[in-house]
């Protein structure tokens, strides 16, 4: 039996001796114990989300301007620097093929030591005109 089912049993019990004041006492209890238990159960998220991130953090790689994650021999990305940096999101940047490189989650362009430009795509605005593709 867990200690909100005792309390509630113990509240019963006093309601049946008709003394209000130690019934109300023990509902006050019980109403702690549940904010407690929200309180506890929010802690182990933000711990569980932490190590998550701590993980990933590890497995990071930095190879400007962009972060790779390890993954065994391979790597996997490449993904925004600023969306993992602010936010501790890894998301996958998208290749323009001339160097160019574009975050769809906080519209970061970026370019990396291939970068060309074209006459055709202009990389500070590689959305420009997607739906004419």
């Amino acid at each position: 039996m867990g200690i909100i089912e005792n309390a509630k049993d113990i509240a019963q019990l006093i309601k049946k001796y008709n003394d209000a004041d130690l019934y109300q006492k023990i509902v006050d209890l019980r109403d702690e114990i549940f904010e407690l238990r929200e309180e506890n159960l929010g802690l182990k998220e933000k711990i569980k989300n932490l190590e998550k991130d701590q993980y990933i953090q590890s497995q990071l790689t930095w190879e400007p301007p962009y972060y790779f994650l390890k993954k065994e021999e391979k790597k996997d990305g490449p993904y925004c620097q600023k969306c993992w940096d602010e936010n501790k999101k890894l998301i996958r940047l998208q290749d323009h093929k001339n160097g160019c490189w574009s975050c769809l989650a906080c519209k970061n362009v970026v370019v990396d030591s291939s970068f060309q430009q074209s006459e055709q795509q202009d990389c500070h605005d590689p959305y420009e005109g997607w739906m004419s593709r």
